[in-house]
């Protein structure tokens, strides 16, 4: 680099920039032109000239992009450094300057950087797990479990199967580390393929198997009986489906609802309380899928409202004195047939064990939702970064 710009960076000067500029226009335009090369700009992120840095960012945005001898941006000196409000300032300017983010900050400022690799073909999950940062993984695979936009979970299926250069995904480098950990998290995901082979043909199972009488048994355990379910999956159906459909699936479930429930409720004709014959087969079968129609009508009904909590707890507090009305219905219509009772009781047994588990799966996925990742340490969230998804 020239030894006047070398000055001018070293004192951070803006206004001798601007003299150095007037002398020779072509100054900047002729560092510019090379591939490779240590900017203006790499020197003042390194050393902390914020006023220097935005201003060269303006003169010549290209600069920010620009790698030096070794391989480094601005952005990653500046980083190094500790430079911290100079990095935020680079960021604010141009998202698109983080290539490869390793903070939870740097994601909510450019999300599809999650997306991106090195020359080596590593996304940070691949940088994290091979420098064993587990609370850097978990903070990465947390952001992506709750991405809830419209492409999610190609996102998310694109991220966590993302191959190096060698064929290794994220659990590949886990397994040649023999990580229990770090597998037992990757593992959550239902999006991760176990099966994937690298480039020597080997899934993760078989790396893990190669380490012979060091292997971690729970390791490969968990590797074989893997299926943990990923808590957004209802999320992103939701946000996938298009109102249009929405709204016709939720007029078809309330006319379902409708009738069944008018089925319940209508008096029992006075001829057929007196004719026992077929009353068995009547509550049997009539009765026992008339009520399976009905649960899972109001299921349905449940997975289709948008996503939302005053949604899902007003339909909650209507939909329970619904069910609990609808089975008091059938108990007191047919409770006077002694023949009846053991049915009844089957039947009043599934329609509270199915308010049971619609309401443990749903308080399930909100903790899972609503699960908090490390805070940020710097102080990106304060400077006007929101999630973009």
């Amino acid at each position: 680099m020239d030894r006047r710009l070398l000055w001018v960076t070293d004192s951070g000067n803006v206004d001798a920039l601007y003299a150095l500029i007037h002398k020779d226009p072509y100054i900047l335009q002729n560092i510019d032109v090379l591939p490779f090369v240590h900017t203006p700009l790499h020197e003042a992120s390194s050393t902390g000239k914020t006023d220097l840095a935005m201003e060269l960012m303006v003169l010549k945005p290209t600069f920010a992009k620009k790698l030096n001898s070794d391989g480094v941006s601005p952005l990653h000196l500046a980083v190094e450094n500790h430079q911290v409000q100079l990095a935020l300032e680079l960021v604010k300017i141009n998202p698109d300057l983080v290539l490869v983010a390793g903070r939870k900050e740097f994601l909510l400022a450019c999300p599809e950087s999650i997306k991106d690799t090195n020359v080596n073909g590593e996304t940070a999950l691949h940088i994290a797990v091979m420098n064993d940062r587990y609370e850097e993984l978990k903070v990465l695979t947390g952001w992506i479990h709750r991405l809830h936009k419209s492409d999610a979970a190609s996102t998310e299926i694109h991220v966590l199967n993302k191959r190096d250069r060698d064929g290794n995904t994220i659990l590949h480098l886990a397994a040649y580390k023999n990580n229990h950990k770090v597998v037992k998290e990757l593992l959550k995901c239902i999006s991760l393929n176990r099966d994937i082979q690298n480039k020597g043909g080997m899934t993760a199972l078989d790396i893990l198997r190669t380490n012979g009488s060091h292997m971690n048994i729970k390791t490969e355990k968990i590797i074989r009986h893997s299926g943990e379910y990923c808590s957004t999956t209802m999320t992103r159906y939701k946000n996938r489906m298009s109102d249009g459909t929405r709204n016709a699936l939720l007029v078809i479930t309330a006319l379902i609802i409708t009738a069944t429930y008018q089925t319940a409720v209508q008096p029992q004709d006075k001829d057929e309380i007196y004719y026992t014959g077929n009353i068995m087969i009547n509550v049997l079968f009539v009765w026992g899928f008339n009520t399976i129609a009905f649960c899972l009508a109001i299921a349905l009904t449940f997975i289709l409202l948008p996503v939302g909590k005053a949604y899902n707890w007003w339909y909650i507090f209507i939909s329970v004195p619904l069910v609990c009305s609808y089975a008091l219905s059938m108990f007191l219509k047919y409770i006077q047939f002694p023949i009846l009772c053991m049915p009844l009781y089957l039947m009043m047994a599934f329609i509270l064990g199915f308010l049971i588990y619609v309401f443990v799966l749903y308080v399930g996925w909100k903790r899972a939702k609503q699960e908090k990742v490390p805070e940020p340490k710097s102080e990106l969230t304060f400077e006007g970064f929101t999630s973009m998804t």
